[in-house]
C-alpha cells in the first residue's frame, strides 16, 4: 500500500505540490468579510419568489438597473448566500475556492490536450495554481464572476477541441454541442466570454499548424456559425438592453499607447509582480521613492528574484532557438494571441485594471513558460519554480498589507462587531458617521471611505434593516459615531 502512495506521489509530486501551495498562499481568505459591492448584491439577491428568481436571467433588462447582464455569478451566486448559507461569507468563500481548484485542474486539462505531454501540463497547473494574481478572485466575493467565468470558458475550448481532434472522418456533434452549451454559461457569467469564438479560432490555427486537426475549412466555419449567432445575438440584447458599463472609474480610453501601456502591467502582473507596483510607478518609469521607504523588505526581495525569474525564462527561449523545438512557433502564436484577446474587454478602462482579470489571460502566460521551460534539465525548470513561488509569496505579504479588499475587508467587519455589540442601545436614534477635527491632515476622509467600503446604506440593509433608515454619512444625528475608529487608526 505504502508502496503504491510513494509511486503516486512520485508520479504527481508537481500537480500536489501545487495545490499543496496554493493552499497555504490563499486558505487565510476564508476568515473574511464581505466588502464594497458585496452588500449591494446581497441585497438584490434577496428575493421572496421564484419568479424574481428567474428574473434574474432576464436577458434585456434589470429591474434594478445595474447596467450588468452577470445573472449566474452575481444574482444567482449571492442568491446562495442569502437563501442557502444565511449570509455565511465562509460558505460563499469556499464555493468560490472550489471552483478555484477546478480551474487549474482545467488548466493542466487543456494544456495536455494541446501538446499530449504531461510534463507541460503539470508544470502549467503548478504555475497557475501559485500566482499571486489569485488574491482578487479569492479574498473578494465579489470577483467570483472571474473564477466561474474560467471554469466554463476552459470547458467550453475544451470541448471545442475534442470535437475538433478526435471526430477523424466521421464528424459527431456531442462534444460541439456541449461547448456550445458553455459558452452560454460563459456569457451569463461575465460579459468578456464574448471573446471565446475568437479564442477557438486561434485554437484551431493552432490545431491546423500542428496537424492536430483534419477538419477541412467548410466544416469548422460551419462548426464555429452557431457561436457567431449566438454572440450577435447576445451582443445585440446586451447593448440595447445595458449599453456600456459606467462608473466611478469606468472611464473608457480608445488610445492605442494607453491600452499598450495596460496590457503590459497585465503581463507584468502575470509574473507575479504585485498589483501595489503600479500606484507607484510614474511616467518614464520613474519610481515613487515612498515605495522603498515603507515596503523594501518585501519590494527588494522581489525585484531580484524577478529579475533571475527572467534570466532563467531568457536562458529558456534562447536554448529552444538553438535546438528548434518542435512547434514553438505555433505555441508562441497561441499563448500571446490568448493572453491578448481575453485581456483585450479591459485594456480600454486603464482606471480600472485589477489582477483579478487575468484568471483567463494567465492560462496564455503560463502555458508558453511551461513549454519552453520542461525542455530545460529539471533542475533548471525546479529552480525556476521555486524562485515563481517565492514572488508569488512575497507579493502576497505585500498585496494582502495594502490592497483595497483587505482593508475594506477589516474596516467592514469592525463596523459588524461594532453594532452587533451596540445595537441594543441604539434603539429609534439617529446615526450619523463623522470625521474628526485630527481627520482633516488626511489626504482622504475617514467617512467618504467608509461609505465607499459599506456601499453607502447596502450594508445595513442587509444586516440590520431596522437602522438603515437611521444611518446617514453627512449632515446631523442623536447618535455621533467616529469614522477613523473603523479604518485601524
Amino acid at each position: 500500500m505504502m508502496t503504491k502512495v510513494f509511486r503516486f506521489i512520485k508520479k504527481y509530486w508537481l500537480p500536489i505540490s501545487a495545490f499543496i501551495i496554493a493552499a497555504l498562499m490563499f486558505f487565510p481568505s476564508l476568515s473574511g468579510f464581505f466588502t464594497h459591492d458585496d452588500f449591494y448584491f446581497l441585497k438584490i439577491a434577496n428575493v421572496s419568489s421564484w419568479k424574481d428568481f428567474i428574473n434574474f436571467f432576464n436577458p434585456v433588462r434589470d429591474i434594478e438597473n445595474i447596467g450588468v447582464y452577470r445573472p449566474l455569478t452575481l444574482r444567482a451566486f449571492y442568491f446562495l448566500g442569502v437563501a442557502l448559507f444565511n449570509l455565511n461569507p465562509m460558505a460563499l468563500r469556499t464555493v468560490a475556492i472550489l471552483t478555484f481548484c477546478a480551474d487549474i485542474l482545467l488548466v493542466g486539462f487543456l494544456a495536455k490536450l494541446l501538446t499530449g505531454n504531461v510534463k507541460i501540463a503539470a508544470l502549467s497547473l503548478f504555475l497557475y495554481a501559485t500566482s499571486v494574481t489569485h488574491f482578487g478572485q479569492l479574498y473578494y466575493i465579489g470577483a467570483y464572476q472571474e473564477l466561474f467565468l474560467t471554469l466554463t470558458f476552459l470547458l467550453s475550448v475544451i470541448f471545442f477541441i475534442k470535437f475538433e481532434i478526435e471526430n477523424g472522418k466521421r464528424i459527431e456533434y456531442k462534444n460541439l454541442v456541449i461547448s456550445i452549451i458553455f459558452f452560454l454559461l460563459s456569457l451569463m457569467s461575465k460579459e468578456t466570454g464574448v471573446m471565446l469564438p475568437i479564442v477557438l479560432v486561434l485554437v484551431h490555427l493552432y490545431l491546423k499548424a500542428t496537424k492536430r486537426t483534419k477538419l477541412n475549412f467548410k466544416r469548422i466555419v460551419f462548426s464555429l456559425l452557431p457561436y457567431a449567432i449566438i454572440l450577435l445575438t447576445y451582443l445585440a440584447m446586451h447593448f440595447l438592453g445595458f449599453g456600456f458599463i459606467e462608473g466611478d472609474s469606468y472611464i473608457w480610453n480608445f488610445s492605442i499607447p494607453r491600452a499598450v501601456n495596460t496590457t503590459f502591467w497585465y503581463f507584468l502582473w502575470s509574473l507575479n509582480l504585485p498589483e501595489t507596483l503600479v500606484d507607484f510607478v510614474g511616467p518614464g518609469i520613474h519610481l515613487n521613492p515612498n515605495l522603498l521607504k515603507y515596503w523594501s523588505n518585501q519590494i527588494i526581495p522581489i525585484f531580484a528574484l524577478f529579475v533571475i525569474q527572467i534570466i532563467l525564462v531568457a536562458y529558456a527561449f534562447f536554448k529552444s532557438l538553438k535546438s528548434k523545438i518542435l512547434n514553438l512557433k505555433s505555441v508562441i502564436f497561441l499563448s500571446a494571441s490568448w493572453f491578448v484577446a481575453t485581456i483585450l474587454p479591459v485594456v480600454f478602462l486603464p482606471l480600472h485594471k485589477f489582477t483579478y482579470y487575468l484568471t483567463l489571460p494567465l492560462f496564455g502566460v503560463v502555458f508558453i513558460l511551461s513549454y519552453l521551460l520542461i525542455n530545460l534539465k529539471s533542475k533548471i525548470y525546479i529552480l525556476f519554480c521555486i524562485v515563481w513561488v517565492a514572488v508569488s509569496f512575497i507579493s502576497l505579504r505585500l498585496t494582502t498589507e495594502t490592497n483595497w479588499i483587505t482593508q475594506g475587508l477589516e474596516i467592514s467587519e469592525r463596523v459588524n462587531t461594532y453594532f452587533k455589540e451596540n445595537q441594543s442601545g441604539i434603539g429609534a436614534k439617529k446615526i450619523v458617521f463623522v470625521d474628526t477635527p485630527e481627520d482633516s491632515v488626511l489626504p482622504w476622509s475617514p467617512t467618504a471611505t467608509l461609505k465607499t467600503v459599506l456601499s453607502g446604506n447596502n450594508f445595513f440593509d442587509v444586516f440590520y434593516p431596522d437602522l438603515s433608515s437611521r444611518v446617514s454619512y453627512s449632515g446631523e444625528g442623536d447618535i455621533e459615531i467616529k469614522s477613523r475608529q473603523f479604518l485601524g487608526y
